[in-house]
Parts: structure tokens; C-alpha cells; sequence
């Protein structure tokens, strides 16, 4: 099965019903991330200006319930539904407080995106689902289908 995440329409096709999503991010870039908000690359820990979810096709990899992973439900909603996208983000330097300093031209892979709800309206990259039930729906037919040994992708565009 094939998920499709339209980042411009804010919408995700699942099946033959339409979520509301969003992929808004604070950035350096535009002026709403403060320097003193660094934000780590996964897994190597490292500064970088986030940036929004990936283009391009991409493995569910499992679904998390907040009931049994006990993750902050403000944070994440009921459900995580993991992906293996990932993409490259410039390594920032950064000044003796910690602070971001200034982009470093050296590159290191960023992952751990996520479909999820939050309450705020804004995440690292990850695709905002408008909604802890819509959350929920969408995890529930992820885990029928891999549970059922069968594969789900997301596509981005």
C-alpha cells in the first residue's frame, strides 16, 4: 500500500480518504527559530536548522502507541507512526553558551521522521496530523497492513 503526503495541498491520501496535515517548521532560515533553540540531528546528535519531512518514497517502519511507549502526548498525540526518511543538513557551529554561531559546510544524515499529531503547530520535519483521532485512524490501518505482513509506503511530494 502507498501513502501519499502532499506537503503543498496539506493533505495525506490514505486509502480513499483525505487527512489534513501540516509540515511547518521553525527555522534560522526564516527568522522563527531563536539561536539559543538548537535542535540535534538523529542519530548523531550534532547542530543543524531543521528542515521540513523529506521529498520522495519512503517505508513505514511501525506504528508506537503513547499507552505502551509512554512518549509525551503533547508532544507526539496518541500515535508514532515511524519512517526510515531521512535527508543531509548542514552542521552549525555553535558559540561558547551553546547558542547557534554560524552554518558549517560539512553535511551528516538526519532522520527520525515521524507522522504524528502534536498540540503545537509546528514540528522538527515531521508531517503534523490535524488530530489525535486522525492520528489514530491512520495508525490503525498501518498496523492492520503490517501486521498482516504487508508493507506501507509514504510518498512526499
Amino acid at each position: 500500500m502507498k501513502i501519499i503526503a502532499d506537503l503543498t495541498k496539506g493533505e495525506l491520501q490514505v486509502n480513499d480518504a483525505a487527512f489534513p496535515i501540516t509540515c511547518r517548521v521553525r527555522t534560522l532560515r526564516d527568522g522563527t527559530r531563536k539561536s539559543y533553540e538548537v535542535i540535534r540531528s538523529i542519530p548523531d546528535s550534532l547542530p543543524y536548522d531543521p528542515r521540513p519531512f523529506p521529498k520522495g518514497i519512503w517505508n513505514i517502519t511501525g506504528v508506537e502507541r503513547q499507552k505502551k511507549y509512554g512518549f509525551d502526548p503533547n508532544t507526539y498525540g496518541p500515535v508514532k507512526i515511524r519512517t526510515d526518511a531521512w535527508q543531509h543538513v548542514n552542521v552549525w557551529e555553535t558559540d561558547g553558551d551553546g547558542d547557534y554561531l554560524r552554518e558549517t559546510p560539512r553535511q551528516v544524515r538526519d532522520g527520525g521522521y515521524l507522522l504524528h499529531y502534536s498540540v503545537s503547530g509546528t514540528t522538527l520535519g515531521c508531517i503534523r496530523l490535524a488530530s489525535p483521532r486522525d492520528a489514530e485512524m491512520i495508525g490503525e490501518i498501518i498496523e492492520r497492513l503490517l501486521g498482516q505482513g504487508g508493507s506501507v509506503q509514504l510518498e512526499v511530494v
